[in-house]
């Protein structure tokens, strides 16, 4: 299962407590084993209702939450909780801190990718 999200993308998925939880689409990188790694930061709130990209000031007041550290998971599991984009937002050199941390230990061998469930992490 293969993800079809794009760096900047602002998605909404339902968590298996009935929740909707939100995520920020940092960065997406080729895998050796043709998956990919998705480098993500989940906003710091849950919903009880779900909210769709029609709904521009629940979006809007969502760009300015505050943002959880960076986590890089396999695609496959992102797709797995069926994610539903509701808007964008650029990514900045600024926002990206956390990925060149994890970046450059995964380059060296030192870190890895998560193969959890997206709302474990």
């Amino acid at each position: 299962m293969q993800s079809n999200l794009s760096v900047g993308d602002i998605c909404t998925y339902q968590r298996s407590d009935s929740l909707w939880g939100f995520f920020w689409v940092q960065r997406i990188d080729a895998l050796p084993d043709g998956g990919a790694a998705m480098s993500l930061r989940k906003f710091d709130v849950n919903a009880a209702d779900e909210v769709l990209a029609e709904h521009v000031d629940d979006v809007a007041e969502l760009k300015g939450l505050p943002l959880l550290g960076h986590f890089p998971i396999v695609d496959s599991r992102v797709a797995e909780a069926a994610p539903r984009v509701i808007g964008s937002m650029p990514v900045t050199d600024e926002d990206l801190e956390g990925y060149r941390i994890w970046r450059e230990a995964y380059d060296a061998g030192e870190a890895g990718v998560f193969t959890l469930a997206l709302e474990e992490i």
